[in-house]
């Protein structure tokens, strides 16, 4: 492996299978534009495309090359992501060499370079590309598979009327859904124009491979999609559980208060201080206020049974 670190913003120079250079850069130093521009030679456009900081997953085809911006996720190494927030990696290849930049180093390249120092990995270019979309969308799968248990132990927790343990987890995955379709969206055009559009770097190998991964994203986007169409749904779900909570707690405390109503009525009218209040001079005076307030509770209590409110 040459690390070429005696030249600020080089990651490592290494070489592919049948010898063309790949050489991994860090934007965040000054003098990689200026090696872009100066020593590689590469068009305004393209130097502008390797350093750009906010990126958006895009695929440009020209007669020289093709540049390629994807996001992938990041789980190794010091500065660690979520699976969700995912880092960019540009690339430019041509026929004989690749370059790529980045901020933080993504898992797929990561592994790729890995295998090159290994005396494995891709032979060419168009390999280097798709190797590093298979094991791009690798990684997805494992996140998705995560997703969908994640989802099934929610629905599970629902119908063991355990929604405030499901609440927490459901928030979270469907926040973890939504990052993924957001990075993954995107991806698809791109994959779509590598697949269908004839390229010198890319050989009919890399094509069929770059196809198959079209298909597997796409599969990963209807699952991702469906997952969250199933969370609103169990979202909803306990929503009206937690309703209808509401809606009986409301309605005990109605007919409590029903109940009890004319209970106050009655023992505040006898509670007056004023000459002449009934029973005030009975000796069983209280029994008897006592034998009307239950006899009340039972005719409210009847009624509301009669009126099917009980």
């Amino acid at each position: 492996m040459q690390t070429a670190r005696n030249q600020p913003g080089h990651l490592h120079l290494l070489r592919l299978k049948d010898g063309s250079p790949w050489l991994h850069m860090c934007i965040r130093h000054a003098e990689t534009a200026a090696y872009l521009m100066d020593e590689a030679e590469l068009d305004d456009l393209i130097v502008d495309a390797l350093l750009e900081e906010d990126t958006r997953s895009r695929v440009r085809l020209r007669d020289d090359g093709i540049m390629v911006l994807l996001k992938a996720m990041h789980l190794k190494g010091e500065e660690m992501a979520k699976p969700e927030d995912m880092v960019s990696i540009r690339l430019w290849l041509t026929p004989g060499n690749v370059i790529t930049t980045r901020e933080a180093d993504v898992d797929p390249v990561i592994e790729i370079a890995s295998r090159l120092i290994a005396g494995e990995g891709p032979e060419t270019p168009g390999a280097f590309l798709a190797d590093l979309v298979e094991e791009h969308l690798r990684e997805i799968a494992e996140q998705v598979e995560m997703l969908e248990d994640a989802t099934d132990e929610i629905a599970r927790l629902i119908n063991l009327h355990q929604s405030e343990q499901a609440c927490p987890n459901m928030a979270d995955t469907e926040t973890r859904i939504s990052g993924f379709l957001r990075h993954l969206n995107p991806q698809r055009p791109v994959l779509e124009t590598l697949s269908t559009h004839p390229h010198p770097v890319i050989g009919d190998r890399e094509r069929a491979q770059l196809d198959d991964a079209l298909n597997r994203l796409l599969r990963f986007l209807e699952t991702l999609q469906n997952l969250r169409e199933r969370i609103a749904i169990l979202n909803d779900q306990v929503e009206r559980i937690q309703d209808r909570h509401l809606s009986r707690s409301s309605y005990v405390f109605a007919a409590v208060a029903t109940i009890f109503l004319p209970l106050g009525f009655v023992s505040g009218m006898f509670g007056v201080n004023l000459p002449g209040i009934p029973l005030e001079t009975m000796a069983s005076g209280f029994w008897a206020l006592f034998a009307i307030c239950v006899g009340l509770v039972a005719v409210v209590i009847g009624l509301l049974r009669w009126n099917k409110m009980l």
